[in-house]
Parts: structure tokens; sequence; C-alpha cells
């Protein structure tokens, strides 16, 4: 499998959006207030309790909390390419495992449920093409690393304005990728904001929960 690079562009992006932001959805380039809905779509299909679960591409952590409220007994593993992103997050959560992971080849060990929000959002490569197989590898690789679920949310194309060095993915050709290489056990959900959507992808042993209801 590939790895997937990561622009220094970006890095200082993120780092300059912390020193303005601090400790805020901000800081992560979430600015308008609509994190805790991405967080429910990525985590709906999670059981009650008793999992594992590795946040790629955590940033500041914010999503601990949430899992926090919702759910029980829980293992937490954080990871994202900035060590001060990692740094700051373990002195949050310091009970929790943090590590610095530039890419997915990054990653080792086995979650029961991997989860991935805006860590494909802006592109890593020029070329939106490149960039597009440079995606596939990363969730390829990650979906390894997963024993039962992979969520990961994008940003549809289906838009009006595009900022410079964002990636916008249509879903129809997630859903092709997805149904070739991860798994045919997948849902796309769109339900929950007009231009963005997340995926969840189950491996083919695990059991999907038949009370599970995407609203």
């Amino acid at each position: 499998m590939k790895s997937m690079p990561v622009s220094l562009s970006i890095a200082k992006h993120y780092r300059d959006a912390l020193a303005a932001n601090g400790d805020t959805p901000a800081a992560v380039l979430w600015p308008k207030g609509r994190q805790d809905l991405r967080f429910d779509a990525l985590t709906r299909h999670l059981p009650p309790a008793d999992f594992s679960l590795l946040d790629y591409g955590c940033g500041l952590a914010h999503l601990h909390p949430y899992l926090d409220r919702r759910f029980r007994r829980f293992r937490y593993t954080g990871m994202d390419m900035l060590p001060e992103f990692v740094a700051l997050a373990r002195a949050k959560h310091p009970d929790s495992d943090f590590a610095v992971a530039a890419a997915p080849t990054d990653v080792t060990g086995q979650y029961d449920h991997i989860v991935m929000s805006g860590v494909f959002n802006m592109l890593y490569v020029d070329d939106t093409e490149a960039h597009k197989h440079v995606v596939w590898d990363g969730l390829e690789t990650l979906f390894e690393r997963a024993r039962k679920t992979m969520a990961v949310n994008f940003m549809t194309d289906q838009v009006d304005f595009r900022q410079p060095g964002a990636f916008h993915l249509d879903p129809r050709e997630l859903l092709e990728f997805a149904r070739k290489r991860l798994s045919r056990r997948l849902i796309i959900d769109q339900s929950y904001m007009p231009f963005e959507y997340t995926m969840v992808v189950w491996k083919d042993e695990a059991i999907r929960r038949p009370d599970m209801v995407f609203d």
C-alpha cells in the first residue's frame, strides 16, 4: 500500500488555525458549530459500550468528550499528523492513548471501530485525480486495521463554491470504490447536512445491530 503524504502547507494551515483559535473546532477547520452533527453521523452505528475505537486524524480529540457523554466502557486511541495536536489531546485525556501518525501506514494494532472526520477534505497533492488514489490507498490500509467498522466523512461535489485546495468527492465514486475494494456492507448517509456525507463500512464478519436506524 502507498503511504498518504501530507503537504507541509496543510500542516502549516492547521498550526496557524490552532494559534489563532486555541482549543476550539475552528482550530481543526470546523468553525461553524456543526461538529456534533458530524460526530453523530460517524458514531451512531456504535454499540452502547465495550469497544475500542481509533480516531484517525483526531486533531484536539474533540470526539472524546462526545463519546464520553454517549457511550460506556470504551477504549479510545487518537492519532494525528501534528505533534502539537497530539500533545494537547494527551494532556486533556491522560487515560487514553495518543500517537503521531503521518500516514495510514503508521497505524499499528487492531481496533473494533475506526473513525475519520475531515481527514480528506484538503488536497494532499495538487492533482485531484492523484489525490483521489492516495485517498483510496489510505482507506484500504485503515480498513485492514478495523475489526468491525470504519466510518469516514467527505464533502460532496454537489456544491456551488469550492475553496482552493479543498477536496470534494462524488458519493457515487466512493460507493463504487468501497464495494470493489472494501466491503459491500456499507451505508452512505447524506441526511444530516446538505454538502457533506458519511460512509460507514462493515467488515464481512461483523454483525450489524438490528436496532440501528439512520434518521
